[in-house]
């Protein structure tokens, strides 16, 4: 069969390789499922349980992953509840290989049926995301039978512009034109050259002794107190 493994925890995902790997055997009280969908969050690769067993041994090249959904293909000795050709979904256990690979070796324990109306892929996002909630309604929460649960969001994302939705669909528009605005200096004159608009000079520096420009920030937060245009200006006409 076809997995993804890893050998290198340093690698991160960059190191998750596709080979050929023996298909598993069920043992006592497993369940071989063919694996038609399956989870894999990036954070797997910094779990001990994914790099050695329980024993603390070495079990690379492991294959990582651990929420699937697919078909029953075998059954272990003692394996009872489900059967050959059954729709599962479920985890698999931290220190065994995972599934992302053609085939899985799970405990039966770990496996619950697959409506037929749900979908591999939506099964397969399940597990992890539901034990979660439960765990957080029914252990934390202490939720009983008959009562109420508020869900809240805890921020509302803001809602996209116009132009961005229309930026998404491939949709543009044509440029508007905006009329010209000119910056006025805090002497009451305009700079009439755009390449001279965040041209300053510091109050202690004069015309004659300093041939090059000091540039600054356009933003008025940089300027430096006191600073004004060097620039040639035309002071406005009065009326």
């Amino acid at each position: 069969m076809k997995a993804i493994v890893v050998t290198d925890q340093a690698a991160g995902t960059a190191g998750m390789t596709l080979v050929e790997r023996p298909e598993p055997q069920a043992a006592i009280n497993d369940v071989v499922v063919q694996v038609h969908a399956s989870g894999f969050v990036p954070t797997e690769l910094a779990w001990p349980s994914t790099w050695t067993d329980r024993r603390g041994r070495d079990r690379t090249p492991s294959i990582p992953g651990h929420e699937l959904a697919g078909v029953v293909t075998a059954l272990g000795y003692g394996t009872t509840g489900l059967s050959v050709g059954q729709r599962v979904f479920g985890l698999t256990d931290w220190t065994r290989d995972g599934t992302l690979a053609e085939y899985a070796a799970i405990e039966a324990r770990n496996l619950a049926p697959l409506p037929g109306d749900v979908d591999f892929t939506v099964g397969a996002s399940l597990p992890i995301s539901g034990l979660t909630a439960w765990q957080g309604l029914f252990e934390h929460g202490r939720l009983q039978a008959g009562q109420s649960v508020l869900r809240h969001r805890h921020r509302t994302r803001r809602r996209p512009s116009e132009g961005a939705r229309l930026r998404r669909a491939g949709v543009r528009r044509p440029r508007q034109r905006r009329p010209r605005r000119r910056r006025r200096s805090p002497s009451g004159v305009r700079c009439h050259r755009r390449r001279h608009r965040g041209a300053v000079r510091r109050p202690d520096s004069s015309r004659r002794n300093t041939g090059v420009r000091r540039r600054a920030d356009r933003g008025a937060a940089r300027r430096r107190p006191g600073g004004r245009l060097r620039c040639r200006v035309r002071s406005r006409p009065t009326e």
